[in-house]
């Protein structure tokens, strides 16, 4: 938000807000800048007599512009991570995702109750998505699309006789108009910086037409029929013969496979087998006594996990992607282990290998706090859990969705979007845990051997701390406190 002594600027995303800011701050001698995306109601109220000045966007094409620049590899914005199932979801699915935000439906609810996990208790200091706890408690059973809630949010009444609201595309004309309805003295002085500035923080993106189907499309012409119809802005084709454009996902670690948890059936969790015969694995587990359980060292490395304790049966500290290693105490449980192997690697054609397994204690009434897992090896895995005990107060949470997990199912779910654990019993509840590694995962450099002059993975006993300046067990070279250790 820019203050100025003769009006005040709402700088909405996606609107060229940043090149104006730009500008106004080097041309107004009485710019002031009230924080980073501030909606009109916290403008101080000494200002609340100027004129409101806005910019607004056609929405199909803002859609596909907030789409682009959120999927910039720097660009981490927590609204397109909740949204994208933790960029998980295709472009059209995380834009209907976006769209429905408001909706009253099971799926939309629940990335508002993940929102709310993930979001400040204010705005201050935001540098990022502009949104609060409570501006989404606050966005419920609504009909509107996502952006024509939020341009009212950001901009206030919008039939104030000093509301003055822009078309993004023609900016530069547009905004000079606005400020000459102001009778801003530096007009010339803006104009001039206009003409001989780049226009800032651009996506990357072709026509919008080009990006939507039949179904989309439509969807914004219902969502947001308010906008498109105050602003008289229609859907300008230009692909009329051309397919349609898929937008790419947001990359981990600018990888170019096509793999997607859960088969892209679901978002959060996918049913994989009802029921498997888990009493061997129970009568084993009974024999491993307390001592073993208490050398874990997860809860120590992890702070979600320190209500925790596990026992690593494959499993290597740096989280390499190849070639695992298999801990002493997979012999003890190799028998039992082999049926949730064989139907994982039936499930997924024997096109992976199994790159983790271990067994997850939450101890009674303990939590595993809301997080998302961000190693490569663990977003580029099928992450699955069979419960072998727990009961019907042990709720599983991913993307604000919660479900009870039942004894002896085997589930995937999704650790790349937000996800927590809260044992409501008085019984220790245990999981196994198993991840699988697609083939088109591994990198070439997964495979290769390391060098001699390379940094070498720390290796330590199970359950051994790793002093705050010590290597890092990954190998990066960097000291534990300011790698892993800043997790």
């Amino acid at each position: 938000m820019i203050i100025t002594d003769k009006f005040v600027f709402i700088h909405m995303h996606k609107t060229g807000g940043q090149s104006l800011n730009h500008v106004l701050e080097k041309t107004m001698p009485d710019f002031r800048g009230i924080g980073y995306h501030y909606p009109l109601e916290l403008l101080p109220k000494e200002y609340a007599d100027r004129p409101v000045l806005g910019m607004v966007r056609n929405p199909w094409d803002w859609y596909i512009s907030w789409y682009a620049f959120n999927t910039r590899p720097n660009v981490g914005n927590p609204l397109f991570f909740i949204v994208s199932d933790g960029c998980q979801a295709d472009y059209k699915q995380t834009i209907k995702n976006l769209i429905n935000l408001g909706s009253d439906d099971e799926s939309s609810k629940n990335y508002r109750k993940a929102l709310v996990e993930i979001l400040p208790e204010t705005l201050e200091g935001n540098h990022g998505v502009g949104l609060s706890k409570d501006c989404i408690r606050k966005f419920n059973n609504s009909d509107e699309g996502y952006y024509s809630w939020q341009f009212k949010r950001m901009h206030g009444d919008l039939d104030s006789p000093t509301t003055y609201i822009g078309r993004f595309d023609n900016l530069q004309d547009e905004f000079l108009r606005l400020l000459e309805k102001c009778s801003v003295k530096e007009t010339d002085t803006i104009r001039e910086q206009l003409e001989n500035s780049k226009r800032l923080n651009q996506s990357n993106h072709s026509h919008y037409s080009q990006y939507y189907d039949a179904e989309l499309r439509e969807l914004i012409e219902e969502k947001d029929h308010m906008f498109i119809d105050r602003y008289g802005y229609n859907f300008d084709e230009q692909n009329s013969t051309e397919a349609v454009i898929e937008l790419p996902r947001k990359q981990i670690e600018n990888a170019t496979d096509s793999f997607r948890k859960l088969d892209g059936k679901a978002a959060n969790f996918l049913l994989m087998h009802e029921h498997f015969d888990i009493k061997p694995m129970l009568q084993k587990l009974a024999k491993i006594p307390a001592k073993t359980w208490n050398l874990s060292g997860r809860e120590k490395t992890y702070e979600a996990h320190k209500q925790t304790q596990s026992l690593l049966l494959i499993h290597d500290e740096d989280f390499r992607h190849y070639n695992p290693t298999y801990c002493d105490l997979y012999q003890k449980f190799k028998k039992e282990l082999q049926p949730f192997i064989d139907f994982i690697a039936e499930y997924h054609q024997h096109n992976g290998f199994i790159g983790r397994i271990l067994i997850a204690k939450l101890r009674a009434g303990g939590k595993i706090s809301a997080h998302a897992d961000g190693l490569y090896s663990l977003i580029k895995c099928n992450r699955i859990h069979v419960p072998l005990i727990t009961n019907s107060k042990a709720i599983f949470m991913i993307g604000g969705e919660e479900k009870v997990l039942g004894a002896g199912e085997m589930w995937e779910i999704n650790n790349a979007t937000l996800h927590a654990v809260d044992n409501k019993s008085k019984q220790d509840r245990i999981h196994l845990i198993i991840d699988w590694i697609p083939n088109e995962t591994v990198r070439s450099f997964d495979k290769l051997p390391l060098q001699p002059g390379d940094p070498q993975p720390v290796t330590k006993s199970m359950g051994a701390k790793i002093g705050r300046n010590e290597p890092c067990f990954c190998g990066s070279g960097k000291k534990y406190k300011q790698c892993h250790g800043a997790l």
